[in-house]
């Protein structure tokens, strides 16, 4: 790598950590929780299976945000799930959720400051979270709490891939202009979530054996009203001036409605990894 790729890389990995796009997500909990899609089933079929999941299986979950994924694994089902979540705004929604499940306990904390004992869990997870650490050191925390054996699985819903993008994403990719990137996106480039060499080289750079990687897809259609609410989700429009994230909802509905006829079918592709702490 040369010297000028090297400053930018670091330039822009401190971007990512800096970044307060993550504090975006619980300005609206209730519209996070209803507009992201739910992950494929299959997805925890397989980590049931893979990750030898049952109900003695004490597990914690980073960035649990609103229970998208702690459900389903809550349904496996296993023993117990410590889910960190450094919003209280989404916390409270997932405790709405969640009622008086006594398997679940919520810790209100940046993964970096949560209390895990170390050996202690059989399985982690992180569901579109990971990201926004500093991943070498949060998997190097991953690994100190988990009994030797255990697993860790990683995973993203990829709504757009600026290298591939599908005929919604051509037709609104102009109304991005101006608008802060996602920190797990660049335009241009293929999404974080489908860099695979990069992904597995982190967990096996961390010390994790039998590595591996799925993909699984979904096709979503979307109204007007529920892609737009999907977009008012993303941080770089939750970032944006109120002003901008007006005009690129109400624009990225009207195509819906002027492009597609009121509806558009899209793949959102479930990139998924799993490693084992030897």
């Amino acid at each position: 790598m040369g010297a000028d790729c090297a400053i930018e890389l670091r330039a822009l990995m401190a971007s990512i950590h800096a970044s307060p796009g993550a504090t975006k997500f619980g300005e609206d909990a209730a519209l996070y929780d209803f507009a992201r899609p739910e992950y494929p089933a299959e997805l925890f079929f397989w980590l049931g299976a893979r990750c030898d999941l049952d109900a003695d299986s004490a597990c914690f979950e980073i960035g649990a945000g609103t229970g998208h994924a702690t459900l389903p694994i809550l349904a496996i089902p296993v023993r117990s799930v410590l889910a960190i979540e450094p919003d209280a705004r989404l916390a409270q929604r997932l405790r709405e959720k969640t009622g008086e499940d006594a398997r679940l306990t919520i810790e209100v904390a940046r993964f970096e400051k949560a209390r895990l004992d170390a050996s202690a869990f059989d399985f982690g997870f992180a569901a579109m979270s990971l990201h926004w650490l500093a991943r070498m050191k949060a998997l190097a925390r991953v690994r100190t709490a988990l009994r030797p054996e255990a697993h860790f699985a990683m995973w993203w819903n990829v709504y757009h891939n600026s290298a591939a993008p599908d005929a919604f994403g051509r037709a609104t990719e102009h109304l991005f202009a101006g608008v802060e990137q996602d920190p797990n996106a660049t335009r241009g480039t293929g999404a974080f979530a489908l860099d695979v060499a990069a992904r597995l080289g982190e967990l096996r750079n961390a010390g994790f054996k039998d590595v591996e990687h799925r993909v699984l897809e979904q096709q979503v259609t979307f109204t007007p009203e529920r892609l737009s609410s999907l977009y008012g989700t993303f941080s770089r429009v939750r970032m944006a001036p109120e002003d901008t994230r007006i005009r690129l909802l109400g624009e990225a509905e009207r195509i819906v409605r002027e492009t597609f006829g009121g509806v558009v079918t899209r793949t959102v592709t479930c990139s998924a990894f799993v490693g084992r702490r030897p």
